[in-house]
């Protein structure tokens, strides 16, 4: 394939031209071990976290209150020393079968007593036909245009 333009290549190969310019940058900088395929996996010093952590903050947030990502990484940070990313903590505590949660939204400087009384009252509101007799009423008429 030497002496070959990319979009040559990408074509005999049936890949992207932008597959062959990874490739060619690769092997520029690493040789043949440039080319060999990554496993996968968790990258070199990002760490693995003990569970026990997670079973801590558990504890606390059974305790009640409210617990949002950012008050769980810093009840971590304070008590255990350790700084976790935030989807970790989301991650995890997803395993523990912990569910996000939110709150209903709520007018802001909303009456609360016109609320209520609305809220009072609903169940007394509902739509029904009207027993009025429509016979009366003519019928729309069609208008020709000659």
């Amino acid at each position: 394939m030497q002496g070959k333009k990319r979009y040559e290549i990408s074509e005999q190969l049936t890949v992207d031209e932008k597959s062959v310019t990874t490739w060619v940058q690769k092997y520029n900088k690493k040789g043949t071990d440039g080319l060999v395929s990554n496993l996968g996996g968790r990258p070199e010093g990002n760490p693995k976290w003990d569970g026990s952590i997670f079973k801590d903050l558990a504890k606390e947030i059974d305790k009640g209150g409210y617990w949002s990502i950012p008050r769980m990484q810093k009840w971590l940070q304070e008590n255990l020393k350790k700084e976790i990313p935030e989807q970790t903590v989301w991650y995890r505590m997803d395993q523990l079968n912990y569910s996000y949660k939110s709150s209903r939204p709520s007018p802001i400087g909303g009456d609360k007593e016109k609320q209520d009384v609305f809220k009072k009252g609903a169940s007394y509101h509902f739509w029904s036909r009207s027993r009025t007799d429509h016979s009366s009423y003519s019928s729309p008429t069609r208008c020709d245009m000659d």
